[in-house]
């Protein structure tokens, strides 16, 4: 199902946004605080992977104009610890098209499915993704280390009894 905000068209993917999934995530720039650039190989794989990944929930986000491609939003590990992931292109940075994406996939994916707990990592330096993180309603969990140096966690719990006043308010 696509889902539409003002500016961008969030859309299932599928074989035709190979390129531009490729393009994305083998661009040093895109890709400067997540532990690099992906090779055309490792990409590929990536893409077919969430091609048929069923427990992944997966969007290309597309100008909703032009149709050109902006960037891809992700929530993976759905059978485990949920994950939110998104990268977008450097031409659409600074335009508040990432929050407005990841607000409208967000919410919707929480309800539709049934989700209580995300986690999202940054790296410690990405202040454009901390405070969207902050703005979607993630809580800071702390500061880990892993191969590619310093992150932090953060956490998104959803009670539905008590959360759905916030959740609505923060995310439809």
């Amino acid at each position: 199902m696509t889902i539409v905000t003002r500016r961008a068209l969030l859309i299932p993917y599928n074989e035709s946004l190979q390129s531009d999934f490729l393009v994305l995530n083998c661009c040093a720039k895109n890709r400067a605080h997540m532990n690099g650039p992906h090779t055309v190989a490792t990409a590929k794989q990536i893409f077919q992977k969430l091609l048929n990944d069923e427990n992944s929930y997966a969007r290309a986000v597309l100008d909703s104009r032009t149709r050109d491609y902006m960037g891809h939003i992700v929530i993976s590990h759905l059978d485990s610890q949920p994950e939110l992931s998104y990268i977008f292109d450097k031409a659409y940075w600074g335009q508040g098209i990432a929050f407005e994406s990841l607000k409208a996939f967000f919410g919707k994916a929480v309800r539709d499915l049934n989700l209580h707990q995300v986690k999202a990592t940054s790296t410690i330096d990405h202040q454009a993704s901390i405070q969207l993180l902050d703005k979607l309603g993630f809580e800071f969990k702390g500061q880990y280390d892993d191969d590619f140096g310093p992150y932090y966690e953060y956490q998104f719990t959803y009670d539905e009894v008590a959360d759905e006043t916030s959740l609505y308010g923060n995310l439809a």
